[in-house]
């Protein structure tokens, strides 16, 4: 992990950080690694309701505060498989529970993958 230029870290929405082995990865292996470390909760738009979305990403929030040494957490990206456009629905509408949120999604996907290309401008950090 010390050697990467970018370390990615998948939670899925059923299980939001609650295996022991993945908070012995925080506390041990990642320890130290803040700056490259991304956080990411995927599958986001599997959620039927908001209330769902809010729950596991609460409870994501809440198991790594207790293994995260830090006042305030990293930024948790929300992110989805791109979706691609239907035809003869307008702008935004199509047809999933969370359609309004998936622009942010999008973006937030954007956002990791931006960090994930500028990874080999930062490798001399790593060595």
């Amino acid at each position: 992990a010390e050697r990467a230029d970018v370390i990615l870290l998948f939670f899925d929405p059923d299980k939001p950080g609650t295996t022991g082995e993945t908070l012995s990865i925080l506390t041990n292996s990642l320890s130290g690694l803040d700056h490259k470390l991304y956080i990411v909760l995927n599958k986001a738009d599997q959620f039927k309701k908001i209330h769902d979305f809010a729950r596991a990403y609460g409870s994501l929030c809440w198991n790594l505060s207790k293994v995260i040494p830090r006042k305030d957490l990293p930024r948790i990206y929300t992110m989805c498989l791109p979706v691609p456009k239907q035809a003869g629905l307008p702008e935004g509408a199509d047809g999933l529970s969370l359609a309004s949120g998936l622009a942010d999604l999008q973006q937030s996907r954007d956002d990791v993958v931006a960090e994930v290309r500028k990874a080999p401008k930062r490798r001399g950090d790593n060595m």
